[in-house]
């Protein structure tokens, strides 16, 4: 309703309220949303992946991009370890509500599968870099080139309030990080994604490999 009346800012408001990109996802989302659209009964499903899209992309070139209002620090900081869709998801929901969070990725560019296994015909990777450096905006730090071995994770855990594990793992890594294996990833808790291990949660593909970008930016949110 927003789009169609031309207020633009005000759509990008409501997607970024749960989108943390919104630019790239209305490019590879299969939208399995609009499959359970009431809508498609009447006439078709509301083609809410493009219209998401539609609002990051009106935004995504301006020289200010909107950064979504950001809490008062809380004294509380956060190590998100990896930086797909998950990990940027969870890194910038933390930063919005006033954590300090700190993004630790292994290769020499954010991204993870975004940036790797998508093609650029379907995601150019100006579109990914100005998506993420809107995130980076809120005042989330990327460490690259950083790999987190057993010792590391160790380390995070100590210096941070919280550790969320946002990368896809070996069983034999996540048995050496403390973690329990599930057949598909780390075993978390169903609806809080807390581990065994207190304050570390995992999100995304350490919980089971998915090819669903929005299912692993709703589990970092």
């Amino acid at each position: 309703r927003l789009l169609a009346k031309g207020e633009f800012d005000a759509a990008l408001r409501v997607v970024k309220n749960d989108i943390a990109l919104p630019s790239v996802l209305g490019r590879i989302c299969p939208a399995p949303c609009e499959g359970a659209c009431r809508r498609k009964f009447h006439d078709e499903p509301v083609a809410i992946c493009l219209l998401k899209r539609y609002a990051g992309d009106h935004d995504l070139f301006k020289e200010e991009n909107y950064i979504p209002p950001i809490a008062e620090k809380t004294g509380f900081s956060v190590a998100v370890i990896g930086s797909g869709p998950a990990g940027l998801s969870a890194a910038c929901y933390l930063r919005l509500r006033g954590h300090q969070c700190d993004v630790y990725e292994k290769e020499s560019a954010p991204g993870g599968a975004l940036r790797i296994s998508i093609p650029d015909d379907i995601l150019p990777k100006e579109i990914l870099d100005r998506e993420i450096s809107i995130i980076e905006k809120t005042g989330v730090n990327f460490t690259f080139n950083h790999p987190v071995d057993a010792t590391s994770f160790q380390h995070l855990q100590k210096k941070y309030n919280a550790v969320v594990v946002a990368c896809r793992m070996e069983e034999k890594d996540i048995l050496s990080w403390g973690l329990v294996y599930s057949g598909t990833g780390i075993q978390a808790e169903r609806n809080t994604y807390q581990t065994g291990i207190k304050n570390v949660c995992a999100v995304g593909s350490a919980l089971r490999p998915s090819k669903m970008a929005i299912r692993s930016l709703g589990q970092g949110k």
